[in-house]
């Protein structure tokens, strides 16, 4: 924090320090002074330039305990945050994915133990990546069928582009097997894949990094289960999502496209630098408002945080929404079952991960990842949730701000949530 808060230029914090006591605010009714410290933290890293600015909800016992807001929906023009402003999830996209796929299982359209061939019949065919370089490459054939189960473990063998600089990373740059993401992206990589169906071709024929169920390789592996989405239930990715999940459980405000009166709503997006917060995207250059984009169910949603505050609402209720039952508790129980470890998480300690979620354990605890006994995920620009259904409680916090080396293992956004949901 302190490395941090050094790095930041005067000229940022001088324009948050001026109005920030206008823009910080606990909701009346839910204030709890036992997290008066995570307020006072949070609005330190508006002032201090760590962030533009954030909404925060914490769940206990299924009834909100706190809820706060502050800071900017954008820094030039010093819009403040507000209760419908739109994030970009990242990829805190791929629990809702997941979430999809365990509807189509209940209905009996698919099973996570199904090879992806039966899907997509060109996978029957992938190679896995052995030896050598990008124009001398040394593959082998399948050991085993790839599953839908790998997918969302992660431990499918596909990876992303911007995740190494492998042979298997250079052949996904060179020939374009990505989505069209400032993510990573270099200006020599390939054109990249105009929709999904034409990432999923490039998938196929790419090398897998490693066989499948080998080790957990995080990747387009929810990308891709997008595209199985569609093909099994003949609709568009976001029609489906659409009628399966956002309309029954009321999340009216997460969307592929951001267009029209919304673009008055969607929080400007920026990096760390050494100098501070430096803008990357805004309403005036996304790729949201471009129709035709690729619908990645791994990392192109947006949403509020009052809308994902009923999806994570609906995980820790062991799948019941409004009294009803959203999705079974068995399937809530699959999802969040051990599969794969993640052995080089970026913290002091391994991380269990399930079928699109982590698992935290009291290591993760101790080392400022995850509470004990919770299940969640976290997105690129620093979106993080968490839900315990043994207690009925649940974290989720959003900003946007992009934190790559050495940022993302010093911003205490973690620390601050853990510290103050569990005492540690």
């Amino acid at each position: 924090m302190r490395r941090i808060s050094h790095l930041f230029s005067k000229r940022i914090v001088t324009t948050c320090c001026s109005v920030l006591a206008a823009l910080s605010f606990t909701f009346p009714g839910i204030a709890d002074d036992r997290f008066d410290t995570l307020t006072g933290q949070l609005d330190a890293l508006v002032t201090e330039g760590v962030m533009p600015g954030s909404i925060t909800y914490i769940v206990e016992d299924g009834k909100v305990v706190y809820q706060h807001m502050n800071g900017y929906q954008d820094l030039k023009h010093q819009s403040p945050i507000a209760k419908d402003t739109l994030f970009r999830l990242y990829s805190m996209s791929k629990p809702i994915t997941s979430v999809a796929i365990m509807r189509l299982q209940e209905a009996g359209q698919l099973s996570v133990d199904d090879p992806v061939e039966k899907f997509i019949p060109a996978f029957r065919d992938a190679n896995v990546y052995v030896s050598g370089t990008l124009d001398n490459m040394v593959t082998e054939p399948l050991q085993r069928s790839m599953t839908i189960g790998d997918l969302l473990a992660h431990k499918s063998g596909i990876t992303y582009h911007f995740t190494g600089t492998t042979a298997v990373h250079e052949y996904y740059r060179k020939y374009g097997v990505k989505r069209d993401t400032p993510v990573g992206s270099l200006p020599t990589d390939g054109a990249p894949a105009k929709n999904l169906a034409q990432l999923t071709e490039r998938l196929a024929k790419a090398p897998l990094l490693h066989q499948p169920g080998e080790r957990f390789t995080y990747s387009y592996s929810t990308t891709l289960l997008g595209r199985i989405i569609e093909l099994v239930s003949g609709k568009s990715l976001d029609a489906y999502l659409q009628e399966e999940i956002f309309t029954p459980l009321g999340m009216h405000d997460t969307m592929f496209f951001v267009t029209g009166k919304d673009l008055d709503r969607f929080i400007t997006n920026y990096v760390m630098t050494d100098t501070g917060l430096k803008e990357i995207e805004n309403r005036d250059n996304t790729d949201y408002k471009d129709l035709n984009r690729l619908l990645d169910g791994g990392g192109a949603l947006a949403s509020t945080a009052d809308d994902y505050l009923a999806f994570a609402t609906m995980l820790a209720n062991k799948g019941r929404y409004n009294g009803k039952v959203f999705l079974s508790e068995a399937s809530i129980d699959t999802l969040f079952t051990p599969q794969i470890t993640i052995d080089e998480w970026g913290q002091d300690s391994v991380m269990e991960f399930g079928y699109g979620f982590a698992i935290g354990s009291a290591a993760n605890l101790k080392a400022n990842a995850m509470p004990d006994n919770t299940y969640g995920w976290a997105g690129s620009g620093n979106t993080i949730f968490w839900v315990n259904p043994d207690t009925q409680s649940l974290v989720v916090f959003m900003t946007q701000v992009i934190t790559p080396p050495p940022f993302n293992t010093e911003v205490p956004f973690r620390q601050y949530l853990i510290q103050a949901t569990t005492g540690s």
